[in-house]
């Protein structure tokens, strides 16, 4: 393969045309073309369900699995599972709340007595950041994170 040198300007220095030759032409070894297209972003793979594969992904949704096991499970957005439902007229399950009032008074317990948020969350089998939404709503206050200034 000829190097970026002998494709660029006389000065020793590859112009900026060489340097974009270069990387088009298509590599000697093929599985290198296959990892260069991969991490395109430009062109992402567009996965076209078939009606088949719709009726089956509405019959597992209103048997209860989620949107996003869905989509990960048939390699698409989401937002394609919400629109195959949409078109078939199904409505969209609630989001369901995590904690009660009850759970939510426990884990402030443990929290005012020194826990930190990401221990009480994971007792209670949930996202710190879902602990957080419900002692905001319940008036708890959140400790600094430490080592945070006020400026961060």
């Amino acid at each position: 393969m000829e190097t970026l040198a002998a494709l660029g300007s006389a000065g020793g220095q590859p112009s900026r045309r060489g340097v974009r030759e270069a990387r088009i032409r298509a590599p000697e070894d093929a599985s290198d073309a296959v990892r260069e297209e991969e991490g395109r972003l430009s062109n992402p793979v567009q996965r076209r369900l078939s009606e088949l594969a719709v009726d089956a992904l509405v019959q597992d949704y209103l048997a209860g699995s989620s949107i996003d096991s869905l989509a990960a499970s048939l390699g698409v957005n989401r937002t394609t599972i919400i629109s195959h439902l949409d078109r078939r007229g199904i409505e969209r399950r609630k989001s369901v709340r995590k904690m009660t009032d009850r759970s939510v008074l426990q884990a402030a317990k443990r929290y005012e007595a020194g826990e930190s948020l990401s221990v009480v969350a994971a007792r209670f089998g949930i996202d710190a950041r879902t602990l957080a939404r419900e002692f905001r709503r319940a008036g708890v206050p959140i400790r600094r994170r430490r080592g945070w200034s006020s400026s961060n």
